[in-house]
């Protein structure tokens, strides 16, 4: 069956069909969920919300053809309030722990670039993404790692291509600024 008929099907409350749909753009959802929390468990929580509010909301779906690009909207939603919870706590667990604690945890990633595996760089480059605001992280994910165009990353973020852009390019300067000490 193809994704069209699916999403009819859905919408007429064939819970089958959207399991398929699901099937289909689990996989995605899940990495754009874990590459923006880099939790596993974030990104497994984040997932089941944005499956269940699509399957609540698939009546408000506009054009059945986006039925992937909606369910990214959905989770990227859920993600920017998500990521935010997860900052105020972080910061009240901070407080209690005090700041010696994180700098010294910062200190291990100044080994020159060359010298660590691909798997340390990585790790590197995920830990940066983490510290970028929402919406530029956003669009990092969405272009450099899942692979989108602009124009669809638009649609998802909900701005215009220009301002995917501008995020897409504070996003490399980011990286360039912050990673030029290792490389």
């Amino acid at each position: 069956m193809d994704e069209l008929s699916l999403v009819g099907a859905s919408r007429a409350g064939d819970k089958s069909a959207f399991g398929l749909l699901i099937d289909r753009c689990y996989k995605d959802v899940y990495r754009l969920a874990y590459q923006y929390t880099g939790s596993h468990h974030e990104a497994d929580d984040v997932c089941q919300e944005t499956f269940l509010r699509a399957f609540d909301s698939i009546g408000k779906l506009r054009d059945d053809s986006c039925f992937k690009a909606w369910v990214f909207m959905i989770a990227s939603n859920l993600l920017r309030k998500r990521v935010k919870q997860i900052k105020r706590e972080r910061k009240l667990a901070a407080r209690a722990q005090g700041a010696a604690a994180a700098e010294v945890a910062e200190d291990k990633y100044r080994e020159p670039f060359e010298t660590l595996s691909a798997k340390e760089k990585a790790i590197i480059i995920h830990k940066e993404l983490q510290k970028m605001p929402d919406r530029v992280r956003l669009a990092a994910i969405l272009i450099l790692m899942e692979g989108l165009a602009q124009k669809d990353a638009a649609g998802i973020m909900n701005c215009s291509e220009a301002s995917v852009c501008r995020q897409l390019n504070t996003a490399r300067e980011w990286l360039r600024a912050r990673l030029r000490d290792l490389i």
